[in-house]
């Protein structure tokens, strides 16, 4: 109960903040600019697309003023072009997470946190940070055995924060969704929760310890990359401390020429074990921009921040194989029914439409020189046409479409004419013969083999029962026709209607034919009339009552 009430004070605190914030950058418009995106007009005056600038520069520097958190829901939303203006992403994707470093004993901090002697495991700490982000600052070291590593320390209280505001974000996101047609549309409690959990996750030092080990594993005894090595004992929820990469950013390509590589080649080993970590591994680093991806002087790739990563079941991993071959093979058909079993939902009005939609995208592809082919631009279409369909991926997809368009920049700026279709090329041919390769399919259908083992072995003993019944005439078969009892009860029921119809009429008509006999009679009407009346009332009643009943 005092968690609860812990963590429902720590929001009132953000929610305060928080209107603080949007009162300082005036954003009693709001309500405005979200109606407006309703609808919008091709034919806006230049006054109105400066003041929507306006308005979006706003919502950048208070999404920065409110810290982390919406810091890197802003970055999130800035690879999702398909949901949001162009001005807009221009300034989701200027959001820094540079802030000032904290002063701290990082001394006294190790020693506490992982009730260590710091003399007894480092010879040398530099108490600069080397960088500084919203929610851990690093410091290089050097161990007792001479091996350099960093040390990442997550700031004090952060992750009060987080929590805090990422309770105080989904009841925005709740109201708005309530409110707002176009906030439903756009699904925004898909991506925020899928921003969430990734969040949460990248909190957690312990998970990216995993995550390294994990890396490091499937990577083990690959010539051209070198992972990071985590340090264990050194190592707890707050405190990381990895192996020190030496190396330059892979855009760099002044300084990758000068140390006498090739950027082409240097271009093939990162798309290629890019390529290894979707396709073999379905494990892969959710964010591969420049900063995280660093080139050794020996030329190997190193992947940094593993904080957050994107996983992919076997299941997962084979429909993401089978669609990138039917998106290399151009075949819009599998592609619709692909995507149907890789989607979290789909509400596809017509199927014919949307293939011939990837069909005119397909063609796009053709009728494009490689130069004028923006893979981004390409992917955002998708996702357009995703969205106008009702259908919703996996979050693994959209971290998998911007590690492609982020990996594609790197391309472009190392070799302009870089044809990322032939790169991939290689790797269908490997899937493909992969599927057909005998161990493999023996692998795959291990399950199946063994089911058919089991009614073979027990075959002989069905079929011996079966012949036993037939000679001893014991055999019965029983056959059910849904459609033709379903026929039989409804010819029943009206026939029972009909013949109580019959029966209130020929009581009625009797009655009116008796009405005038010398009887005893009440209004001018005999009185076997009235009875006759009465009964056929009833009858009819009854009759009204049980066709009621069966309708209903």
């Amino acid at each position: 109960m005092e968690g609860i009430l812990e963590r429902q004070k720590a929001k009132l605190k953000r929610a305060a903040k928080l209107m603080q914030v949007l009162s300082k950058y005036g954003f009693e418009d709001l309500k405005a600019k979200i109606d407006s995106s309703k609808g919008t007009d091709n034919k806006e005056t230049d006054l109105q697309s400066t003041q929507d600038t306006a308005f979006y520069q706003r919502i950048r520097k208070a999404i920065e003023e409110l810290g982390p958190t919406y810091i890197k829901f802003g970055q999130t939303l800035s690879t999702r072009e398909d949901l949001f203006p162009s001005p807009l992403i221009v300034e989701f994707k200027k959001l820094q997470d540079d802030v000032k470093p904290d002063d701290i004993d990082l001394i006294a901090l190790l020693e506490k946190e992982l009730q260590i002697s710091v003399s007894d495991f480092f010879s040398e700490i530099d108490d600069t940070p080397l960088a500084s982000a919203s929610i851990a600052q690093t410091y290089k070291a050097k161990l007792q055995n001479g091996e350099q590593v960093i040390l990442k320390i997550k700031r004090q209280g952060i992750k009060d924060v987080v929590n805090a505001d990422l309770l105080l974000m989904r009841d925005i996101i709740d109201v708005l969704s309530s409110y707002y047609s176009i906030v439903r549309e756009i699904n925004l409690k898909h991506v925020f929760e899928a921003f969430a959990k990734s969040l949460l996750e990248e909190l957690s030092f312990n998970n990216e310890l995993k995550n390294i080990q994990t890396f490091e594993r499937n990577f083990r005894g690959t010539p051209n990359i070198l992972t990071m090595k985590g340090y264990p004992e050194l190592s707890n929820d707050n405190v990381l401390c990895i192996s020190f990469v030496e190396g330059t950013k892979i855009n760099d390509k002044k300084i990758i020429t000068d140390w006498s590589l090739n950027p082409e080649v240097v271009l093939d080993h990162c798309f290629e074990l890019y390529l290894t970590q979707l396709l073999d591994h379905g494990f892969f680093h959710a964010d591969p921009h420049p900063g995280n991806i660093l080139v050794t002087p020996q030329g190997q790739i190193a992947f940094l921040d593993l904080g957050a990563v994107a996983k992919m079941s076997p299941k997962d991993k084979e429909l993401l194989e089978d669609f990138v071959v039917y998106f290399i093979y151009k075949d819009a058909a599998r592609l619709v029914s692909t995507l149907k079993k890789m989607a979290i939902h789909a509400d596809i009005k017509s199927e014919k439409s949307l293939q011939r939609a990837i069909e005119e995208l397909l063609d796009i592809i053709d009728s494009h020189s490689l130069e004028e082919l923006n893979i981004k631009s390409l992917f955002s279409k998708f996702s357009h046409l995703l969205n106008e369909n009702n259908v919703i991926m996996p979050e693994h997809i959209y971290l998998l479409v911007k590690g492609i368009v982020l990996m594609e920049g790197i391309g472009r700026e190392l070799a302009p004419d870089i044809n990322i279709i032939e790169k991939i090329k290689p790797y269908i041919q490997k899937i493909a013969s992969q599927r057909i390769d005998p161990t493999k399919l023996l692998q795959d259908n291990v399950s199946t083999f063994w089911e058919v083992k089991r009614l073979l072995a027990t075959a002989p003993q069905h079929v011996g029962s079966l012949f036993d019944k037939l000679n001893g005439e014991s055999l019965k078969i029983d056959v059910v026709c849904r459609e033709l009892d379903r026929y039989r009860k409804q010819k029943q029921r009206s026939d029972s209607l009909n013949r109580m119809l019959f029966t209130a009429a020929t009581t009625f008509i009797g009655g009116c034919l008796l009405a005038d006999t010398s009887q005893i009679s009440f209004a001018g009407v005999s009185i076997i009339s009235w009875v006759l009346f009465l009964v056929s009332t009833l009858v009819i009643i009854i009759m009204l009552l049980k066709k009621y009943k069966l309708q209903d």
